[in-house]
């Protein structure tokens, strides 16, 4: 469907859109090339007679078609799949990717087929099975910690038991090894205990909603059972009822298994903590005498469908012949306008509305993990400019799980007391938020560090207003011009985007990575960027105009939240001097 040289792509349609639009932008224009030269291939005419939505047979939703039964038969005994093509209007198209902030900050794909899977790969520990009792994986992380301020020790081992009225030793013993940089989960070295049917028991079956299986601090069969807990909540009879799971090699790297020590005995660690590092490599001795540790590679993939936005417009017979006699306008092409204009919209809020919630997720995953914050009122990078003292202001989220989330603000100092802060030090505090935001997605994020924010009026003038403050000179581009709506400039490598949608209090900073097409984190794929379709009414013979937009949203790869970070700032509406 494509042509073998892309040039030939560029050659072709890029002229077009220069004369079309005012695109710009290199990476824009190549990518609406592509897509110009796709839906030129399928292009039709839609035509029905005189019809009502009863009558007819609808696209219905999305359906894959089924592998035939079994190697013998035809393939035609398959369960048929869904398909349909739909006209496009190419200068409608271009007009909506023109207008339309969001793809600034996220890769644009565009979709030859309204369906399809987006693949990706996970790099694990994998010396053993989570299933298995005879072949145990060697690492597992699970969702639990010990209850109250008491955590689990790196290198101390923990014995699996059945419940205490059991008279028998440990079936598994469960060596910390540390916790998720990203989630904070729990991560264990796992292996046999000194019960004769140790062997037996699987990893998945100590952990699992009906699990009988308790965590103790030894192996002493009088030994009380450990209190553990998962976010923040005591799991019922001290047992463990999480799901383990296999250990993210890229993300999640431990120390040891590719040798711990000279001898192959030191303590197993995940991150760095308090400045302790591991200390060396096997001896040669050692290496030669000992079985590889392995990592394995699980693929997946996610299924991509096109969604819809749609709407349509009537206008009468005598609304266009008076308006274009009368004061020449062309009536059709406003309508059409105004319909672009609000699919744009819609567009723009729905992949907004998604980075926001990543950056929930990741300031609450960075809240619990490096802050140790547990349960609600987690507190990330949030900040009350309104007060100094007493019980924290909070404003309720949602996180891109659909998780409903408390943020709690740290307070700050106020103008007018005795410590010199005033609307430019105000100014100067978003400033390192900012930053800090930044380092926070390349630190998490692994793949460099953040190239946009996204704020509301309020705050995008405070940043303004100190641009050129020298007190404490730091790089930016931030211009004082009014004329500037969506981009007013740069911090730090960072272009700060004002959301004309984000009222004057909606004190909210998104600030995020946008990186290659090949790596993590939200990718729009328009199949239809616009379709435009023009219908006379059979009773008052009034034009009636619909425009309709067909893409997917996707948050690609396994963690995406990572490369996008949420904030909140709490004003009186004063920020300004």
């Amino acid at each position: 469907m494509r042509l073998v040289n892309q040039q030939e792509i560029y050659n072709t349609w890029i002229p077009v859109i220069e004369s079309k639009t005012t695109v710009l932008n290199a990476e824009k224009k190549n990518w609406l090339a592509n897509y110009c030269h796709n839906h030129s291939l399928n292009e039709n005419v839609y035509n029905n007679g005189y019809a009502v939505l009863s009558s007819l047979n609808g696209m219905g939703n999305t359906s894959f078609p089924a592998a035939p039964n079994g190697t013998s038969q035809p393939f035609y005994n398959g369960a048929q799949g869904s398909g349909d093509k739909f006209p496009s209007l190419l200068p409608l198209a271009i007009q909506i990717a023109a207008r339309t902030i969001g793809f600034d900050i996220v890769n644009v794909i565009p979709m030859s087929s309204p369906s399809g899977v987006l693949p990706y790969l996970d790099y694990q520990y994998t010396d053993g099975k989570i299933e298995s009792g005879v072949d145990k994986s060697t690492l597992i992380k699970v969702n639990i910690q010990l209850t109250g301020s008491t955590p689990f020790v790196v290198g101390t081992a923990y014995f699996v038991r059945i419940d205490s009225s059991a008279a028998s030793n440990s079936v598994m013993v469960l060596t910390f090894v540390g916790k998720s940089r990203v989630d904070g989960y729990s991560i264990f070295k796992v292996a046999d205990g000194a019960s004769a049917t140790s062997s037996s028991v699987s990893i998945a079956n100590a952990f699992n909603t009906t699990s009988t299986y308790e965590l103790y601090a030894t192996d002493l069969i009088s030994a009380t059972a450990l209190a553990i807990e998962s976010d923040g909540t005591a799991l019922s009879g001290n047992q463990l009822q999480k799901t383990a799971s296999l250990v993210n090699a890229l993300e999640d790297h431990i120390f040891g298994t590719s040798g711990a020590g000279p001898l192959d005995n030191d303590t197993w660690s995940g991150n760095f903590t308090n400045g302790a590092y591991p200390e060396s490599p096997m001896d040669r001795a050692t290496g030669e005498s000992s079985y590889y540790r392995t990592m394995g590679i699980k693929a997946y993939t996610k299924a991509v469908e096109a969604k819809t936005f749609q709407i349509a417009a009537s206008i009468t017979t005598e609304q266009i012949q008076d308006l274009n006699k009368q004061y020449g306008i062309d009536l059709v092409a406003m309508v059409e306008n105004a319909l672009v204009n609000d699919i744009s919209h819609s567009i723009n809020k729905h992949i907004l509305s998604r980075a926001f919630a990543l950056g929930v997720g990741n300031a609450v995953q960075f809240s619990k993990v490096e802050l140790g914050q547990q349960g609600s009122g987690v507190t990330g990078l949030n900040i009350d400019l309104t007060q100094t003292s007493g019980t924290a202001a909070t404003t309720v989220a949602k996180d891109h799980l659909g998780n409903t989330v408390t943020m709690s603000y740290q307070n700050a100092s106020v103008l007018g007391t005795s410590n010199g802060e005033n609307y430019l030090t105000f100014g100067r505090r978003l400033f390192s938020r900012i930053m800090a935001a930044a380092n926070i997605i390349s630190n998490r994020g692994g793949r460099g560090p953040a190239n946009f924010a996204v704020t509301n009026a309020q705050l995008a003038t405070s940043l303004q207003d100190i641009s050129q403050f020298q007190a404490a000179p730091m790089t930016n581009t931030i211009n004082q011009n009014n004329g500037s709506l969506y981009p007013v400039g740069t911090i730090s490598g960072m272009t700060v985007f004002v959301d004309p949608n984000m009222t004057w209090n909606d004190n909210r900073i998104l600030v995020g990575r946008k990186g290659a097409d090949d790596e993590p984190g939200l990718k729009f794929m328009p199949y239809l960027m616009a379709e435009s379709i023009q219908t006379i009414s059979e009773g008052t013979m009034s034009p009636k105009i619909a425009v309709k937009s067909r893409y997917a949203l996707v948050e690609a790869g396994q963690l995406p939240q990572t490369f996008y970070f949420t904030f909140y700032v709490k004003t009186n509406g004063n920020i300004l001097g």
